[in-house]
């Protein structure tokens, strides 16, 4: 009876863990995805440049993950990505690509931004899509520490 007791106990024990621990987020629960889009008429028109993917924080780098790269028909677009701390931009790459004639995605993949060289590492990724015909800029703003993306354009 007092094995059976004792058993019971630490189930219930058991399971308490189980559901305080195992359903906290991680300590970082920073943002894991972002759409950014450069958008024609002030943002009421056709999407000229569109970038989406996530983002995977590690201890001081970044990765974008299943990065993908849109270039509307006639247009041609650069996407931008950086990873900084604060002011200073940690690590950076860069894709230029024009729609041709239909429109294009292209998938660029993963991509890892590498703060290993800094302490505290990269703490923000920005995200940028140009319209390079009509200079319009549509980014994603990233933060792990309120794990958030802003998002617009300028």
């Amino acid at each position: 009876m007092l094995r059976r007791r004792m058993l019971q106990t630490g189930i219930a024990i058991g399971v308490l863990a189980v559901s305080v621990f195992g359903s906290s987020s991680a300590a970082n629960a920073s943002p894991t995805s972002f759409i950014a889009k450069a958008v024609h008429a002030g943002g009421a028109g056709a999407v000229a440049a569109q970038a989406t993917g996530g983002l995977t924080w590690y201890n001081r780098s970044v990765t974008v993950t299943s990065l993908k790269f849109y270039v509307k028909a006639g247009e041609c677009g650069k996407l931008s990505v950086f990873g900084s701390q604060g002011d200073t931009v940690v690590d950076a790459k860069g894709w230029d690509r024009c729609g041709g004639t239909t429109g294009t995605w292209v998938t660029i993949g993963n991509v890892t931004l590498d703060g290993s060289a800094f302490s505290g590492g990269i703490t923000d990724v920005t995200i940028y899509v140009r319209d390079v015909d009509h200079e319009i800029v549509g980014y994603a703003d990233c933060y792990r520490v309120n794990s958030s993306c802003s998002t617009g354009q300028y």
